[in-house]
């Protein structure tokens, strides 16, 4: 069982080469808001896959971008808040894992799994477009 979902973009030289060559703020601002917004199209369907009970699944779900010293190894985390300070914010869904994965009592839900398998080609689609975009905004103001 792993609650681990990766998508990994292979086989892109002339992209890198291209992002090396605008420089590593261009390119990490770039990254990060195309990232972002592929991730975007995977946690609004999740959202609209999860069961309704209270609604709080549904707010408790989150998009991080992660630190990293490499501009062009941006990473985003698509997450479910859950924990003891998530309690008085109204957000804490420690009960996500269960309906995802199932349990004795509980059948698998995968609405997250789904989400992924379901919209992993329009988040690529997205996050396309949002660098392409991104790029050519940065460049004219650079330049």
């Amino acid at each position: 069982m792993s609650d681990t979902f990766t998508v990994k973009i292979e086989g892109l030289k002339e992209l890198e080469q291209k992002m090396i060559s605008l420089g590593p703020e261009i390119s990490k601002k770039a990254l990060r808001g195309a990232l972002v917004a592929g991730a975007v199209v995977i946690r609004e369907e999740a959202k609209r896959l999860a069961p309704i009970n209270t609604g709080r699944l549904r707010r408790a779900m989150y998009i991080k971008r992660m630190p990293k010293t490499n501009p062009l190894a941006e990473q985003v985390i698509f997450g479910v808040r859950h924990g003891r300070k998530m309690i008085k914010r109204n957000l804490d869904a420690y009960y996500w894992s269960f309906l995802e994965f199932g349990t004795k009592f509980i059948k698998r839900g995968e609405f997250i799994q789904n989400a992924f398998k379901h919209k992993r080609n329009e988040a690529l689609r997205r996050f396309k477009d949002v660098l392409a975009k991104k790029i050519s905004t940065l460049v004219k103001g650079k330049v």
